[in-house]
């Protein structure tokens, strides 16, 4: 919107100018002015005339001019103006003196030859307020003009915004709006498709999770159907026993399942509004590690990070993407796992790299896409929610998640990039 204040400034004060000087220019090209000219030059001839009369015979002779030629020039005595002496002396000079009264303004002038007398000269009435009005009037509509000029591409913005949000809410999702950089809107327009991109992945994720969880419940359902059936029909109690322990196991896999899912749901629904906390990145890498102390086993956990690096951060949400990718590593690691930190170009980046079999490279885009498991791994523990979480937890920090290969371990590698 600056861009439109600082335009609608701009035309208003070239509008302004541009305009003023052209009514100027038009109203000077009245007469007035040189009617006045005249009227002098007319009374400069007068009293040159006069003046070749001796001073008895002046008064009839204006009166003879005043009849001929239907003047209305005065003659009358000095005495009868009650003038400071500095401005008599102007009654001698060639421009004379122009003063008012209640009918208006009038030329006064005299010479020495007049025998202190002087002629005056009325002054023609300035024109009439319709010219006035009618000069006003053309300004206005021009600034009005104007002022509507720089109007026009936002209004059409405007319309093709309104137009896209209309087609938007009709269900053409992938409508957007074409930037340009003549626009006055274009925080708008890159608000409305940032908004229609936030749309999309929300409903390709919901549909996403509908899909994954219909598929993903089948199995333990299929294997409570069977369970029951099984415990209905066996006159064992023993094996009535069995079977409901393995039923019990079931639904323990439905409950962690289903939470998980309503888990990412609710995480993708709230508003995250992050709390930055500033630490030093070794001892809060080795908290987070000691965590997972109970699920390491024979691997061996190792972390390169210099002690003075800090980090600053929401540490709830960046230890939860931690733990979600050692969690990853402890899955399919072989011996070991090591955790690295360092700077680069004002970023900070944690890699985590194990010594399993790694990421295909091929893969590597969609294991951050909620639900998405390899056909490899698809009988480990996990719903493909964990990277997901991940990946949307660097989103919120402006960050973003890597995945490669670790040159040293071989296996995968997760790297963390944070803005300093």
């Amino acid at each position: 919107m600056k861009k439109l204040y600082l335009s609608l400034l701009a035309t208003a004060l070239l509008s302004v100018v541009l305009l003023s000087w052209l009514i100027d220019g038009i109203a000077s090209n009245n007469d007035e002015h040189n009617d006045f000219n005249q009227q002098q030059a007319l009374l400069s001839g007068m009293l040159s005339y006069l003046a070749s009369y001796p001073a008895e015979q002046q008064s009839q002779q204006l009166a003879t001019l005043n009849s001929h030629f239907n003047l209305n020039i005065g003659y009358a005595a000095n005495s009868d103006l009650a003038l400071p002496s500095p401005l008599r002396q102007q009654f001698y000079q060639e421009q004379g003196l122009t003063l008012a009264d209640e009918e208006g303004l009038y030329l006064v002038r005299s010479t020495p030859q007049l025998a202190d007398h002087h002629l005056t000269m009325r002054l023609p009435k300035p024109a009439s307020s319709h010219h006035d009005l009618l000069l006003t009037v053309l300004f206005y509509c021009g600034f009005s003009l104007c002022m509507w000029l720089p109007l026009i591409p936002l209004t059409r913005r405007i319309t093709t915004l309104a137009n896209a949000a209309t087609r938007f809410a009709k269900g053409k999702l992938d409508t957007r709006i074409a930037s340009s950089r003549f626009s006055y809107t274009q925080q708008l327009e890159r608000s409305f498709n940032s908004m229609a991109e936030q749309i999309n992945a929300l409903l390709a994720e919901n549909k996403l999770m509908a899909s994954s969880l219909s598929h993903d419940i089948r199995t333990p359902i299929a294997c409570l159907r069977f369970g029951l059936d099984a415990a209905m029909d066996s006159e064992d109690e023993q094996s009535k026993q069995a079977y409901l322990t393995r039923m019990e196991k079931d639904l323990d896999t439905m409950e962690s399942m289903l939470k998980s899912y309503l888990s990412f749901a609710a995480l993708q629904q709230q508003n995250i509004e992050l709390n930055y906390s500033r630490t030093e990145l070794y001892p809060y890498l080795q908290e987070v590690g000691e965590q997972l102390l109970p699920q390491l086993g024979g691997i061996q956990v190792h972390i390169d990070c210099p002690h003075q690096l800090m980090v600053q951060a929401d540490l709830h949400w960046l230890a939860r993407c931690i733990h979600n990718i050692l969690t990853n590593a402890l899955r399919y690691a072989d011996n070991q796992i090591v955790i690295s930190a360092y700077t680069e170009a004002q970023q900070l980046h944690i890699s985590i790299a194990d010594d399993g079999p790694g990421v295909p490279a091929q893969e590597r885009a969609a294991v951050l896409k909620p639900f998405y498991q390899s056909a490899k791994h698809r009988n480990q523990n996990g719903y493909g929610l964990g990277l997901a979480i991940c990946h949307k937890v660097m989103l919120w920090h402006q960050g973003k998640l890597q995945v490669g290969s670790s040159a040293k371990l071989g296996g995968a590698q997760f790297t963390l990039i944070l803005p300093m």
